[in-house]
């Protein structure tokens, strides 16, 4: 029987109403509750922008700018409503969630600004896709720009916007809920890019509400356990020598745990499926946060590994893991999946441990 652990997730997203803006032909269509954050430097103090989808008319925005020597935090938060009597993106109502002053109105106007301009930016840009990745001539208005660090890859467009104060590279990528926007460049500094993506879990999740950058965390590692016995584990579709020291989880197949610090799971999904997971798996949600600064994606024939750091946990008591993801295309539309969650330190400690156990698998 064919292992379809991985699909579950898929499934599970898809049964979430799906959105994308007026006049556009998302390659992922947004689900109701997915946003994404925005580090912008175009302040003069430390600065992010979130936007959030309810649906394909319905989206909240935030302002929220940490605490510093001289001021205090600021948040500004609201709901807005586009116009759907229009084919351009127009804001039709909007409600604050938080209390505006005077000085605020400036903020506010901006972000408006930025919904106009990116809206406006993404209907007229064409298809983005890993169909246009791989033909240039499907979407020749940009250039595809390949980079195993995840935040300098993406469809390169040259273009103007005074809010960044004139000719700039925006880069965009399906990956990224809402505009597909994921880093807007000048000449000499990155003025705006993605911190994270995110999805709500439920009406009481308020990890978009409470969005703030993640401090600095350290975690201790494990002593390396003694050189034990190695096996071969096949999982159907795939296989992977492990050593005895990695346990079953319980009557769960093709699922092991390494004492409390690793896990590992494997499985296959339907490749049509494929970019959907990539993307769940990059989203933050609840305490778990994946900053997009540490995250890379290596594509060597049919295989893609993914490596990203997720924080989780409380301000108090973070866990930082390191999570990678193997997947390799097989025959009949399907792709083999590999998924391993480890402690950072000890990712780091032991490395060659790991990647002898990645290089393993086939």
């Amino acid at each position: 029987m064919k292992k379809t652990l991985f699909a579950i997730i898929v499934f599970a997203l898809a049964a979430f109403n799906a959105s994308a803006l007026p006049g556009v032909k998302s390659f992922i269509k947004d689900s109701s509750g997915e946003y994404v954050y925005y580090r912008d430097r175009s302040f003069n103090r430390e600065s992010y922008i979130g936007f959030l989808t309810y649906d394909d008319l319905t989206y909240a925005a935030r302002y929220y700018a940490p605490a510093n020597e001289m001021l205090p935090a600021k948040t500004i938060e609201f709901l807005f409503t586009l116009d759907s009597t229009k084919s351009y993106i127009d804001i039709s109502g909007e409600r604050f969630i938080t209390p505006v002053t005077q000085e605020d109105t400036e903020i506010v106007n901006y972000i408006h600004d930025l919904v106009f301009e990116f809206g406006k930016r993404r209907q007229r840009i064409g298809e983005i896709s890993p169909r246009a990745e791989k033909d240039k001539t499907i979407n020749p208005s940009v250039t595809y720009v390949d980079s195993t660090v995840l935040l300098d890859s993406g469809f390169k467009s040259k273009e103007e916007m005074f809010q960044f104060g004139g000719g700039i590279n925006i880069y965009y990528d399906y990956l990224v809920p809402i505009f597909n926007i994921k880093k807007i460049e000048t000449p000499t500094d990155t003025v705006f890019e993605v911190v994270a993506i995110g999805s709500l879990k439920s009406s009481d999740d308020k990890s978009f509400d409470n969005f703030a950058p993640v401090p600095a965390a350290k975690c201790s590692a494990h002593k390396p356990a003694a050189k034990k016995a190695q096996k071969t584990i096949d999982f159907g579709t795939s296989s992977i020598t492990l050593d005895e020291g990695w346990k079953q989880a319980g009557q769960v197949e093709n699922f092991f745990f390494y004492d409390d610090y690793a896990m590992l799971g494997a499985g296959t999904i339907l490749s049509r499926d494929f970019y959907l997971y990539l993307k769940t798996c990059l989203l933050s949600s609840g305490e778990s946060f994946l900053p997009w600064n540490k995250i890379s994606i290596t594509r060597k024939a049919d295989q893609i590994t993914v490596y990203s750091t997720g924080y989780t946990g409380t301000s108090n008591n973070y866990k930082i893991n390191s999570f990678i993801l193997k997947s390799a295309k097989l025959a009949e539309d399907e792709n083999s999946m590999l998924t391993i969650v480890i402690s950072e330190a000890d990712y780091k400690l032991q490395k060659k441990y790991f990647t002898n156990i990645l290089k393993s698998w086939k």
